[in-house]
């Protein structure tokens, strides 16, 4: 059926093609994904290299994300006034080439410069294709499309990283460098596909030209609201993210296993509980219950905030030592699809503001959150050893990371239920 051109976007059948741009948008983050935890499943490789500390493995994982956080806003803005197809293209080719410097370093300030120039090029990536998905889904699919281009492309990403990363290090490419620069010549295919397949907006649409992020907008309350929750999500993903599959790896070797048996194992079960399970499968369900409960009349921001309690809870029971593997596994999945339920406050941007300048807000949006989440990464290594229990006890020092998360997550929880108890106008914004 035609369309007629003066209906409006939201009377339009949904194109077929959305699936195809929701693919390649899956495809791209978990690229991304994978490059900004490269180093979360080899870093007892990297550590022993070059000899890093927590302390310095910490520091290496929050450089990228200051980096990442500065230059959300202008990758957002050249999204919705250029179109996500570009901006996403150009990020995922920019990744292939800084992880490619990253495996050549022979020193940790080389690290730190290909990681921090990592951020800026990933930071192109969430925000852009966020705007894309906004604009190809409807409204009653919005929870199920941008949990499920974060939780998908996320747990593929991690999985990646996690398992398959440290499993081509030790049995494919010997070593660490060379299965890094495997992955970073995948990536600069998936950016050739990303700029052959993906659209920014159905040709029934007018281009996203205009409307990006305007500075009156930091006035609504509702703005700040979104932010402060949308960065109790971020200071639990940036801590639990890289620590989780390190925490399980010292599990195993506390049993006796050899460093590289105890690694890989780590990794897979990060990767099955925390990645694949509670993010790309337990993250996409959420967002369709969250589209349902919309239509029921509870608002996103509700089922946000729930979550976000989930997560406190489950931080207080890692602080407290869990050790097992069926409770440890159990306890990574609840994380990976409450963590990453990030993407209901994305979908409740466009909801509020409209599809048009989605990638715009939500750069200022996440270029807070990050801001928030790398200095609580930072900060975790070095809590780590100085509340650890027991000196030289490994499992111990993970007491303080577990608990600097929680403290991080229930201060932005509070500002922002704050905040949005004065907005009474953002529940009928999401409706």
């Amino acid at each position: 059926m035609a369309v007629t051109r003066g209906r409006s976007a939201a009377e339009r059948p949904a194109s077929s093609y959305r699936w195809v741009v929701l693919a390649f948008g899956i495809l791209a983050y978990g690229a991304s994904l994978l490059a900004r935890q490269n180093y979360a499943g080899i870093q007892k490789f990297i550590a022993a290299d070059l000899h890093l500390d927590k302390a310095a493995l910490g520091l290496l994982g929050s450089v990228f994300f200051y980096s990442y956080a500065l230059f959300q806003m202008p990758w957002g803005i050249a999204s919705d006034k250029w179109g996500s197809r570009s901006v996403t293209a150009i990020g995922v080719m920019l990744i292939a080439a800084t992880m490619a410097g990253f495996a050549v370093s022979r020193s940790s300030a080389e690290l730190l410069v290909w990681r921090t120039l990592s951020g800026i090029a990933g930071a192109a990536v969430y925000v852009a294709m966020s705007g894309g998905v906004a604009r190809w889904f409807p409204a009653a699919e919005r929870g199920f499309s941008q949990t499920a281009l974060g939780g998908i492309g996320g747990g593929a990403g991690e999985s990646a990283a996690f398992f398959l990363l440290p499993a081509m290090s030790i049995y494919l490419a010997s070593g660490w460098r060379p299965a890094t620069l495997m992955m970073a010549a995948a990536f600069a295919v998936i950016g050739v596909l990303c700029a052959l397949f993906l659209r920014s907006a159905p040709m029934s649409s007018a281009a996203p030209r205009r409307k990006a992020f305007d500075g009156a907008l930091l006035a609504d309350r509702r703005l700040w609201a979104y932010t402060f929750l949308f960065s109790s999500f971020i200071v639990a993903i940036r801590i639990v993210q890289p620590w989780i599959p390190v925490y399980a790896a010292d599990v195993y070797a506390a049993r006796g296993l050899a460093t590289n048996r105890a690694v890989l194992q780590g990794g897979v079960l990060a990767a099955l509980a925390y990645s694949i399970g509670g993010r790309a499968i337990g993250c996409p369900l959420g967002g369709r219950a969250c589209d349902a409960a919309l239509g029921a009349g509870v608002p996103r921001t509700t089922v946000a905030i729930v979550w976000l309690v989930v997560i406190i809870g489950l931080l207080a029971m890692l602080s407290r030592g869990v050790t097992t593997t069926l409770a440890l596994g159990a306890t990574a999945f609840l994380l990976g699809t409450a963590t990453n339920s990030f993407s209901l406050i994305s979908a409740t941007i466009a909801d509020t503001y409209g599809p048009e300048r989605t990638a715009s807000i939500l750069a200022f949006v996440n270029m807070v959150a990050q801001f928030a989440g790398a200095t609580a990464l930072a900060i975790s290594g070095y809590a780590g050893i100085s509340l650890s229990s027991q000196a030289g006890n490994a499992l111990a020092e993970y007491r303080g990371i577990w608990l600097s998360a929680a403290a991080g997550v229930a201060v932005m929880l509070t500002l922002g239920v704050f905040i949005l108890r004065g907005s009474p106008g953002s529940r009928q914004a999401e409706r």
